[in-house]
């Protein structure tokens, strides 16, 4: 596959920051196809189709992370802090372009494409509408815990597969601050609309990125784990050790996340 080999994980651990390029090209070509070919369906075709070229790149980082635990039983931090620079990177990349494509669009194309992303968005507002800030942050809390945990379930059950549940969040957080920037375009015009709209979603939502990513992971090691050690042995209680305090950072990360969101 083309996509397939623009990247290596070799490489992207020596220069993380191309993923930034390399998922931002995939989000477009997965619109592009999105759009030409099941037209009625965009907004869900084109995560499709972004995750699917996303996947095969990070099947293999996946794969070399959960090798290297494995066999050299690196420390936490050690092991993982090049794949989040990596997973950040590729969020950061789908987020640019659904963040430039909802604000480009014309109202009509706009509720076209992200027909699916604002039914999301709206669902939560009317969801938080007439709650108080308490429960304001427990139904977030709710909702980010059950994303982590989906999370972690598809990562053990498909590897990567949980790219596609945080190709979908940036997906839905491209069109929140797509539609802020419009929003706020005719008030205050585009320089400091942008700033606005990346101020009141980014410092949250790059903390629940994190936490997604941290999940990931440790889906990935346990799924390793399970496969190819006996669950008696010492090497596999590391493992199940390690991936319990990657998800235990990662609840951690979602509640200092919540209690921005809500502004306590």
């Amino acid at each position: 596959m083309v996509l397939e080999s623009l990247l290596t994980p070799r490489a992207l651990e020596r220069r993380p920051w191309k993923a930034f390029f390399a998922s931002f090209f995939y989000s477009f070509v997965g619109f592009f196809l999105a759009y030409s070919v099941f037209n009625p369906d965009v907004s869900l075709a084109m995560v499709f189709l972004t995750t699917m070229a996303s996947i095969p790149l990070l099947v293999s980082l996946l794969k070399k992370t959960e090798r290297e635990e494995i066999l050299f039983g690196r420390p936490l931090i050690g092991t993982h802090t090049d794949v989040l620079a990596i997973f950040f990177f590729m969020f950061m990349g789908m987020l640019s372009f659904f963040t430039l494509l909802a604000t480009v669009l014309p109202s009509d194309l706009f509720e076209k494409v992200f027909e699916k992303q604002v039914e999301t968005i709206n669902y939560i507002g009317s969801l938080a509408g007439s709650a108080t800030r308490r429960s304001i942050l427990e139904l977030i809390l709710a909702n980010n815990f059950k994303v982590l945990f989906f999370v972690i379930v598809f990562s053990f059950l498909y590897g990567a597969g949980a790219i596609f549940i945080l190709t979908w969040n940036a997906s839905v957080l491209g069109t929140a601050i797509g539609d802020a920037i419009r929003s706020e375009m005719s008030k205050v015009g585009l320089l400091q609309a942008v700033p606005l709209a990346i101020g009141r979603y980014m410092v949250h939502g790059t903390l629940e990125v994190v936490a997604y990513f941290l999940g990931a992971i440790a889906g990935g090691i346990i799924s390793a784990a399970v496969v190819r050690h006996d669950y008696r042995s010492p090497k596999f209680k590391e493992l199940l050790r390690d991936s319990v305090n990657l998800i235990v950072a990662a609840s951690l990360v979602l509640v200092v996340a919540g209690i921005l969101e809500v502004g306590l």
